[in-house]
């Protein structure tokens, strides 16, 4: 195996497996793309996956073999072949059986035959099995058919066979996502795991570089393209420019998002939803305390000072007061791609895990992303113990990622929810959610009159000249942010009621003597508490709130959780 001219993934295998490190190795990640393959005469190629790693091994390999459970076991030279035959036909022989007939194509069959290879030591293999996630799925034993236990058990020999780590043999295993593949194998101490990550801007400018796009229109640099492609894999890229050839659309800003989002869309299986940025803080009323501290953190991120930048958020705070709006708000502000995880669950064994690592996959590749979690509480819950600890799995990769200090300043994490006491502990520490921020209705009159002129204009109403909203003001004390958009919402009714277009001062008065406010008062007292005792800032709280100690507060949530019982449990 030699070093120069590879890439990074493949000069980390060889050199562990040089250094006696690993046998074994598990690629993951980004394995259905291309990769840059440079030939003696310095000359670069885009291959799959299959094609680098057979021209990686052929140079040093007596014996190169490639297995999915399709296609079954096949070489790409013949005297590869007849190499393999007489090496397996002697060992079997000598236990007293037959030759090898034809190739074998189960798992079953392939596995054990395999092994007859790799534990010889006259000579230097290499066996790389496909989809491997096939061979060892991430199931439950006492559901696993005989064929997938003799599968796992004779692969987590290979892991501690003295005969195999004694040889000149390697075996190579391809899975897209380590959760598909069986935990107890992947748990293996002498099995290697290497992570295929998506392009970076160097090689998506190779690759762009080497592409003929003389039929292709242009309107940017290729090193413009390359920096606004991240994200993709470079057969994307490839069906990007490939599209615009054929339909004769030109490659600018706008075609490249718009591709952008529905491929990341679809590769993601509706996991992740992009949030376009439609407004920012002028369209947000009210809420000047929590405004400025996120300008602090837009400000930080738009001058690259990545140091200042809180590797994760959490809104807290009743329904109804603005997180949402305000968090996408934000991420115009700074600039942030925004993007919403959706429902990662799934009843199938690994499939949860398998889901969130794709989108945190995505998200890494992506760069400077606002990732929402919206009623995180729900999600991510610490206290269920029902689900065969798919939460508690879901919870430590996501502590992991966000442990990880080279996201601070490329992804935000951002939770929302009104039980962060249903949140994990661990999860909410700072380090990983270094602001968390408290969401109230809004206090004074004024702060509502602010917030009903930002609905009017979010909600493109047209009002009267002569529309007054004093009286409303003065009559939506307690209300929440969403119960005063309710207002105007019902106001904007009766004047289509009356075929008009524009508000008047009567429809907003009858429409503010109609609508009701939430009456849950105990729920909200209770959610506000919350809030209070997970900010981490006391001058983000309302003054009311400001001088209560941590005992204080804790003493209320307890008289408010007995008063609710279940309902807060």
């Amino acid at each position: 195996m030699s070093g120069p001219g590879l890439t990074s993934w493949a000069n980390s295998l060889r050199n562990r497996y040089l250094s006696g490190e690993a046998s074994l190795f598990l690629l993951h990640g980004n394995v259905r793309d291309l990769h840059p393959w440079t030939d003696d005469s310095g000359q670069t190629h885009w291959v799959d996956l299959r094609t680098y790693l057979e021209r990686f091994l052929e140079r040093t390999r007596d014996v190169v073999a490639y297995y999915n459970v399709s296609q079954g076991l096949g070489f790409t030279q013949r005297a590869h072949e007849h190499r393999f035959r007489s090496i397996v036909d002697a060992r079997r022989m000598a236990r007293g059986a037959s030759k090898l007939g034809a190739l074998p194509t189960t798992s079953a069959e392939v596995i054990p035959v395999v092994e007859d290879m790799i534990s010889d030591p006259s000579h230097s293999s290499a066996v790389v099995i496909d989809f491997f996630e096939m061979v060892a799925p991430n199931a439950d034993p006492a559901f696993m058919v005989h064929e997938d236990k003799a599968n796992l058990v004779s692969l987590m020999r290979w892991s501690t066979d003295p005969a195999f780590l004694a040889t000149d043999n390697l075996v190579i295993l391809i899975t897209e996502h380590l959760s598909d593949v069986s935990r107890r194998f992947t748990a293996s101490p002498q099995l290697a795991t290497l992570h295929l990550s998506f392009p970076d801007e160097a090689t998506r400018l190779g690759f762009l570089e080497a592409s003929d796009t003389s039929d292709v229109k242009l309107s940017m640099d290729k090193s413009v393209l390359a920096k606004v492609t991240a994200g993709l894999s470079l057969l994307q890229i490839r069906a990007v420019l490939r599209s615009a050839a054929l339909t004769g659309s030109e490659v600018d800003f706008e075609l490249v998002s718009s591709r952008k989002k529905s491929i990341i869309e679809q590769e993601c299986h509706g996991l992740v939803e992009f949030i376009p940025p439609k407004h920012n803080f002028e369209h947000v009323g009210g809420m000047a305390r929590i405004k400025a501290e996120l300008n602090r953190v837009s400000e930080a991120v738009r001058r690259g000072r990545r140091n200042r930048v809180p590797m994760g958020m959490i809104f807290v705070g009743p329904m109804g007061t603005g997180k949402t709006f305000l968090a996408e708000a934000f991420a115009t502000e700074s600039g942030l791609t925004c993007l919403k995880l959706k429902n990662i669950r799934d009843k199938w064994v690994g499939s949860t895990e398998s889901n969130l690592e794709k989108v945190l996959e995505l998200v890494d590749a992506l760069g400077y992303v606002l990732l929402i979690l919206d009623e995180a509480d729900r999600g991510l819950s610490s206290g269920s113990g029902s689900d065969g600890g798919v939460n508690s799995r879901v919870i430590a990769r996501l502590k992991e990622f966000m442990s990880d200090t080279s996201h601070r300043g490329r992804v935000v994490i951002l939770m929302m929810t009104n039980r962060p006491d249903k949140l994990d502990v661990d999860l909410k520490r700072p380090g990983r959610f270094d602001m968390k921020i408290p969401f109230f209705f809004p206090e004074e009159a004024e702060e509502r009159r602010l917030i009903l002129q930002a609905l009017v204009r979010k909600n493109k109403l047209m009002l009267d000249d002569d529309v007054s909203f004093d009286g409303a003001v003065e009559a939506t004390d307690g209300y929440s942010g969403a119960e005063l958009e309710a207002v105007l919402l019902a106001a904007a009714a009766l004047a289509g009621e009356d075929d008009q277009e524009q508000l008047s001062q009567t429809h907003l008065d009858q429409a503010v003597a109609d609508v009701i406010p939430s009456r849950d008062t105990r729920m909200l007292e209770y959610m506000e508490l919350l809030a209070v005792f997970e900010s981490s800032s006391r001058k983000m709280l309302p003054e009311r709130y400001q001088h209560m100690d941590t005992g204080e507060v804790q003493q209320r949530l307890d008289q408010l959780q007995a008063l609710l019982g279940r309902r807060a449990s």
